[in-house]
Formats: C-alpha cells, sequence, structure tokens
C-alpha cells in the first residue's frame, strides 16, 4: 500500500526564542501527526528557546538564516536560495510587521502554492526609529499582503494591523484562536499548595504577570501598581515569569522603590500552568496585544484577571476578565486587582466553545497544511 505523499511544511519567524509565536507554533506542532509531513522552521535569527528541544524530539527541523533580522538582504538572499532548493507546499509565516511580508512575494516568485500569513501583533514597539520603521510597515503591507494565499490573525485589530484594505477585501482574514492545552492548565488546589510553598508566599497576596520583560508589555507600570497595592495590602507579592532585554532595568526600578521582599523574578519556565495555581490574580498592562495568549491561560486557570485597555475583544472569555485602562493610573489599578481576588473558577467548557482548544486549532492547521493547495 502506497504511503500518502509527504507534505514540505516551512514555518517562518523573524526570530525563533521563546515569545509568544514560538510557543503557539510549538502547541499546535505538537498535537498534530507530524508523520505526513516534514516540518522545517525558518528564521533570520535562532536564539535559546525552552520550546526547541521537544519540537526537535518531535522530529522537526531549525534552519538560521543570517542570525541578525538586521542583514535583511543576505537573509532574503538566503531565504530564497532555501526556497528553490527545497520546493515547499506550504509556508506558513508568523509575523509581526509588514517589511517582513517581502519574504511572502519571495515565496510567490519561487513558485510555493500555500502561501499563510499570520498575523500575531497590532503595533510596533517604542524606538527611536518607531517612525521610520511604520512607514516601512505601511510600504510592505500595501506591497505585498496581496501575494498571499491565505490571511490569518489572533483578532481583527491584528489582521487590519499587518494586511492591507485591499487584501481583506480580495481575501477575508480567517480568526486563528491561538490554541490552549484546556485541561492542562485547569486549576489544581494541590499543585497551588506546593508552589505557594516552594515560593514561600503561603500567606501573601499574589499578584501574577507571565511575559517577556520588554516596554510592551509594560512591567515597569506593574512595579508602580506594586508599590500601591504593598500600602493596602501589606503582604503583596508580585510575581514576575519571563526573560528579556529590560529585567535589568526592572531590578533597579524594585530596589529604587524599596519593594525587593515583594517581587519575584522567577524567569522562564515550562510548566507556566503550576504558577497559575500559586497566583491570586492575573495582572497585565500591555501597552499593545495581537491577543496575548498568556491571558487566555490565565483564564483556564481560573484566575481573575486585569488588563489593559489593548487586549482585543477576543480575548475576553470569563466573567471574571475585566480592562482597565492604564490611564485610570497605578492607584486604580491596585484597587481593582485587590478588588479582584476571588477562588479559581471553572471556564473550560467557556473556552472550549469559544475555539480556544488547542487540539482543534491544530487539527484545522494540519488539514490546511496538508491540502497544500490555495
Amino acid at each position: 500500500m502506497d504511503m500518502e505523499p509527504c507534505r514540505k511544511v516551512c514555518c517562518f519567524c523573524e526570530t525563533w526564542e521563546s515569545g509568544g509565536i514560538e510557543a503557539f507554533l510549538s502547541r499546535i506542532l505538537e498535537h498534530m501527526d507530524l508523520s505526513r509531513m516534514q516540518v522545517d522552521i525558518v528564521a533570520c535569527a535562532m536564539k535559546e528557546s525552552i520550546f526547541t528541544q521537544r519540537l526537535q524530539e518531535l522530529g522537526v527541523s531549525f534552519y538560521q538564516l543570517s542570525g541578525s533580522t538586521r542583514q535583511i538582504q543576505r537573509n532574503q538572499k538566503m531565504f530564497w536560495e532555501r526556497m528553490e532548493r527545497e520546493q515547499y507546499d506550504v509556508i506558513h509565516f508568523n509575523l509581526f510587521q509588514g517589511l517582513s511580508l517581502s519574504y511572502v512575494h519571495l515565496a510567490k516568485k519561487a513558485g510555493v502554492p500555500c502561501r499563510i500569513v499570520h498575523s500575531h501583533n497590532t503595533a510596533l514597539r517604542k524606538s527611536k526609529t518607531k517612525c521610520l520603521k511604520m512607514m516601512l510597515h505601511r510600504l510592505g503591507r500595501s506591497r505585498y499582503s496581496m501575494d498571499a494565499t491565505r490571511l490569518w490573525a489572533c483578532s481583527g485589530e491584528a489582521a487590519r494591523f499587518l494586511f492591507s484594505p485591499q487584501a481583506l477585501q480580495m481575501l477575508p482574514y480567517r480568526f486563528i484562536p491561538n490554541g490552549v492545552e484546556l485541561e492542562r492548565f485547569a486549576f489544581s488546589p494541590s499543585v497551588r499548595e506546593e508552589v505557594r510553598t516552594q515560593l514561600h508566599v503561603e500567606n501573601a497576596f499574589v499578584v501574577g504577570h507571565i511575559g517577556r520583560l520588554c516596554q510592551q508589555k509594560n512591567q515597569t507600570f506593574l512595579l508602580d501598581v506594586t508599590r500601591e497595592l504593598v500600602v493596602l495590602e501589606p503582604k503583596t507579592v508580585l510575581l514576575l515569569v519571563g526573560a528579556g532585554e529590560d529585567r535589568e532595568k526592572l531590578e533597579s526600578k524594585v530596589q529604587q522603590l524599596g519593594l525587593s521582599d515583594h517581587v519575584i523574578f522567577y524567569g522562564t519556565t515550562p510548566s507556566p500552568e503550576q504558577l497559575m495555581c500559586a497566583m491570586d490574580v492575573f495582572a497585565f498592562p500591555s501597552l499593545f496585544e495581537g491577543l496575548a495568549i498568556v491571558a487566555v491561560e490565565a483564564q483556564a486557570n481560573g484566575l481573575p484577571l486585569v488588563s489593559s485597555q489593548h487586549m482585543p475583544p477576543e480575548a475576553f472569555v470569563t466573567p471574571t476578565a475585566v480592562q482597565l485602562p492604564l490611564e485610570e493610573g497605578a492607584k486604580a489599578w491596585a484597587v481593582k486587582l485587590l478588588e479582584s481576588k476571588k477562588q479559581h473558577g471553572d471556564y473550560l467548557q467557556a473556552l472550549q466553545s469559544a475555539g480556544f482548544s488547542v487540539e482543534d486549532v491544530a487539527h484545522f492547521i494540519e488539514e490546511t497544511y496538508l491540502e497544500g493547495e490555495a
């Protein structure tokens, strides 16, 4: 009996590390039957990631282009050479800005039949060259987004950010929920007790936050909130989970605010669900977000969630998830977090009905990969 032909799939990212896009790809690939396809992850720069080893064990291969996102011409040359050599059936572009759409144009020229462009964000990070980057983003969006054969996005706002109006009119986007292993994130009282003991926060009011330590996630504001919280509840502890370029700056601010006994820098973890069990409330003051899968995971854990106004409506599923504008200030956030504390709820069915089951999302993407055509 003849085997079905092996589909050649490329998942492209600008950078591979331990962020949200990597977590998304890792989850869906782990829940696919990879026996009928060859999956390569290609990135301009490969960094250390908590997801790499597990995917390699599943047979996924990793390929770096130049090693730097700034070497655009070299990256494009190496990408083009790879497209011609490998003859992929499908390329799944996981992007957050318009200039990267130039790779979609190259894939079209190379004859790749199925070119999926997946938007994961809604804005660019603040920088001295942001105005120039926005100009290039808009140029790339208008010139290249119509070279895709499928448009996917984690929210409507993310779709409008990356895809031109003409592209969306010609090819309406599909909402792809960032799938969650719902049962894995279900609340466990025994895990809560164990982890709180390990962290020495048995009697504390634990405010949790998981995310890359960077300007977008706005942890510096969260430290101001923590200072206000300590006044209202002296047993407050902020549990920061993640790594990133802002860690030293945040540690310095902790010292300045006198919060050394109230902030835990945990670093990265392959088991965020265990830490969520130890939290009393989840704080998410991001300046912009595509969807923020960690906020959905927190809801799967039954945690009350207080988010900035910059989260898309698709992310709010449970009745304990609320938005509070950042302009309300640190004191108002402190009051809201303290008011939100309640027992973990059970919202797995609501999240399943909203389409956030990773099994359902992975099944849809697997079928799309196997179809191979536009």
